[in-house]
């Protein structure tokens, strides 16, 4: 029984050691690359100090208290990725920066596509989407409504980037069109301007212009302010805004403040990742 319970520990220990950060950052050494960029993501460490591990996004169930099925298929799938990492590790297929890059798209895509067919199974290993209670969760409750309803998710959608930030220093604009501005206009102006002025001036609502624009959004990403349009301001107003009408609403907002238009609309939620400068 002793040999049994040291034989439970110690593979348990060994589990979680190898989805460690100091595993796969360090020990791993192809995967330095992506330990670089997981540091500089909102995952490493969130608002309130905590950190997602390696294993917690990419290893199924290991973010979780997993049944004993789970936890079989959780050894299972590690036990296959780490001969895969293991082989390719030994044929050194990205053990400088330049394959890295070349190679990094095509991981990104695999990863994705396993996100994608198992339902997000590490994204609500962690992030419940009917754990969104209470006032201060108002506005995600609001923002992931028709997904609690339906019962399913895509949490790529929205959140590009959520673990691993490659690109720093964010440039701002070429985010929407001209026409696609001037028809967010024209909704601002039937359903917002009588709490934020015609001139975004502010009113019964703040000013969305100026200074306080850059106090409620400077450094903040796109999704911040469409969250804001497509949730609390439309339930205020009366209005259930579609994705597409919150978006060109965004736009106009962005026009008004200066950000340069570009050459293709703003049309997927996808592009709300990007962050909006100070100024």
């Amino acid at each position: 029984m002793c040999l049994g319970i040291l034989l439970v520990a110690l593979t348990n220990t060994a589990v979680n050691w190898s989805s460690s950060d100091g595993f796969c950052g360090q020990f791993c050494h192809s995967m330095t690359w992506a330990s670089v960029g997981y540091k500089r993501g909102p995952h490493f460490i969130d608002q309130v100090g905590v950190s997602a591990s390696c294993g917690d996004c990419h290893i199924p169930y290991d973010s979780q208290h997993a049944t004993t099925a789970e936890y079989i298929q959780l050894l299972g799938f590690k036990a296959q990725r780490g001969v895969k990492d293991f082989y390719n590790e030994a044929r050194r297929t990205i053990a400088t920066n330049e394959e890295w890059e070349k190679r990094k798209p095509a991981l990104r895509a695999e990863y994705e596509g396993y996100l994608r067919a198992h339902n997000y199974v590490t994204c609500l290993g962690c992030h419940r989407l009917d754990s969104f209670g209470g006032p201060r969760n108002q506005m995600k409750q609001m923002i992931h409504h028709e997904a609690i309803k339906a019962g399913n998710v895509d949490c790529l959608a929205c959140h590009r980037n959520i673990g691993h930030v490659y690109e720093t220093g964010s440039q701002a604009g070429a985010w929407y069109t001209i026409e696609q501005a001037e028809a967010g206009g024209s909704l601002y102006r039937r359903v917002c301007s009588a709490c934020h002025g015609a001139n975004l001036e502010g009113g019964a609502g703040p000013a969305l212009t100026g200074a306080s624009w850059r106090q409620l959004f400077g450094g903040a990403k796109l999704l911040t302010p469409w969250g804001e349009i497509k949730g609390p301001m439309a339930e205020y107003a009366g209005i259930n805004f579609t994705t597409q009408q919150s978006l060109d609403v965004l736009a106009f907002l962005l026009w008004k403040n200066g950000y340069p238009a570009g050459s293709e609309p703003l049309a997927n939620t996808r592009q709300l990742s990007e962050v909006i400068p100070p100024q």
